[in-house]
C-alpha cells in the first residue's frame, strides 16, 4: 500500500512538472561493465577527467543450466577504490557513488518458479551483503524480461526492493518504456532507460543495431511519462556482429575487432560486412575464412541523436545520465567538451563544473548499507 501511494503521489508531480518548466540536476555516470575486477589506468583516467560522479558496477551475471539452476556465470569483485580494508573505505568512497548491477538472463526467469526466485532473492541478498561496501547509492537489476517471465522478475525486484534500505533500480528496454500497459511497471524505485540496442543485431546487412535514430524515434513519439522516475544510459561503445554462412554467431567486442582490424584479417566491407580473409588461430580463433563481420561503432553525432529523444523521458528532478561504458575506447576517446555538453543538456550538472573536479565535487547525502533483512516470502513488508 505504501509502495502504491507512493507512485500515486509520483505520477501527480510528473503531471504537474510537465506543465511548466523543469529545473534538472544531472549526476554524470558511468557504467563498468566488464569482468576484469580492477579499473585500468585508461578507465582511471577517464572518470577523472570527465568528472564522473557515479558508477553502475556489474558485480554478477546470473544464468541457468540444469546442473546448478539459477547461478553465477561471472562475478567480479568490488575494486579497491571503494573496497579497503580499513573501515573508512576506499579512495573513492565518498567521491563517486557506487551501485552495483545484476545482470540475470531472461531464460533463468523461464526456468524458475516462485520458491526457485525466493532462492535466488535471498542468495543475491546474502552476496550483497558480503562482497559491497558499507556505502552505497542503489542496487541495479538487469533483465529483458518478457510477458513470460514479468512476474518471477518483478517478484524479484519486489523482494529485493522490500529487503533493502537503499534504492533498488530496474532496467527499462525501449519497448517496455514505450508500452508500460503491456509489459508492466517492475517494482522498483527507479528506472534505468537503455537508449540504446535497439536494431536487429542478428539480421545480417549494413544497420547499426547500438543506435539508429530512425529506429529509436517511434519508442518515444506517443510516450506518456513513465510511471517510474528514470534515469538515462546512452551508448559509447562498439562491437562486431559476427556472420558465418550468413547466420549469426555472435558478438566481438570492441578489443577483438581492433585487432583483428590491426592484424589484417578483415578486408573492405561488401553490402556493410566486412570479409575474414585471413585466419589466426593463435589470437582470434573464433574468426574463420569467409566469415562476415558488421562492425557497429557509435559516433558523437548518434550520441547527439540519442540524447534528444532522452530528453523526452526525463521525468524526476534529479537524473543520472550514464554512458555505456567506461572500458570501451569509445567512451574514453570521446572529447570531454562533447562529454560537458551532453551532461550538461540534460540539466545543470550537480556540485561544480564538470571539467577539473576530479571526483571531487560534492553529492548527495550517502546512504549508509544496512543489515539486510531476512526475506518473509508469505508477507512482504513495505519499504518506508
Amino acid at each position: 500500500m505504501k509502495r502504491m501511494l507512493r507512485w500515486v503521489l509520483f505520477l501527480l508531480v510528473i503531471s504537474v512538472m510537465g506543465c511548466e518548466e523543469r529545473e534538472v540536476t544531472v549526476i554524470p555516470s558511468v557504467f563498468r561493465w566488464r569482468n576484469g575486477h580492477g579499473l585500468a589506468g585508461e578507465e582511471h583516467q577517464a572518470m577523472e577527467r570527465n568528472g564522473v560522479q557515479r558508477v553502475y558496477f556489474k558485480l554478477l551475471d546470473i544464468g541457468w543450466n540444469p546442473a546448478n539452476g539459477a547461478h553465477p556465470v561471472s562475478s567480479v569483485a568490488v575494486p579497491y577504490e571503494w573496497r579497503d580494508y580499513s573501515r573508512e573505505g576506499g579512495p573513492w568512497t565518498d567521491k563517486v557513488e557506487f551501485v552495483p548491477c545484476i545482470y540475470i538472463t531472461n531464460t533463468t526467469f523461464e526456468k524458475l518458479d516462485a520458491p526457485g526466485t525466493d532462492e535466488l532473492v535471498h542468495n543475491l541478498l546474502r552476496k550483497l551483503r558480503k562482497e559491497c561496501p558499507a556505502k552505497l547509492h542503489g542496487v541495479m537489476l538487469d533483465c529483458d524480461w518478457t510477458p513470460g517471465t514479468k512476474d518471477r522478475f518483478f517478484q524479484l525486484t519486489r523482494c529485493m526492493n522490500d529487503s533493502l534500505e537503499v534504492p533498488v533500480i530496474a532496467t527499462i528496454r525501449l519497448h517496455q518504456y514505450a508500452d508500460p500497459t503491456k509489459t508492466g511497471v517492475p517494482p522498483a524505485d527507479r528506472g534505468m532507460l537503455m537508449v540504446y540496442n535497439v536494431g536487429r543485431l542478428q539480421e545480417r546487412g549494413d544497420v547499426n543495431s547500438i543506435f539508429d535514430e530512425a529506429t529509436a524515434t517511434p519508442y518515444f513519439a506517443n510516450a506518456k511519462p513513465y510511471p517510474l522516475p528514470l534515469d538515462l544510459a546512452l551508448p559509447a561503445f562498439s562491437w562486431g556482429a559476427q556472420f558465418r554462412k550468413g547466420r549469426f554467431q555472435g558478438i566481438l567486442q570492441e578489443e577483438q575487432v581492433d585487432e583483428a582490424l590491426r592484424r589484417g584479417l578483415l578486408h573492405d566491407p561488401k553490402d556493410g560486412l566486412m570479409q575474414v580473409i585471413v585466419e589466426d588461430n593463435e589470437n582470434l580463433p573464433e574468426l574463420h575464412l569467409g566469415d562476415e563481420v558488421r562492425v557497429e561503432r557509435i559516433t558523437p553525432e548518434q550520441i547527439t541523436q540519442a540524447v534528444q529523444l532522452a530528453r523526452h523521458a526525463v521525468n524526476t528532478d534529479t537524473v543520472a545520465i550514464a554512458f555505456f561504458e567506461v572500458g570501451a575506447r569509445s567512451f574514453q576517446e570521446l572529447d570531454t567538451v562533447f562529454l560537458a555538453g551532453t551532461y550538461g543538456s540534460f540539466g545543470a550538472v550537480r556540485g561544480s563544473s564538470l571539467q577539473g573536479e576530479h571526483l571531487s565535487a560534492p553529492h548527495e547525502e550517502v546512504i549508509d548499507m544496512p543489515e539486510i533483512i531476512a526475506v518473509d516470502t508469505v508477507a512482504m513488508p513495505a519499504k518506508p
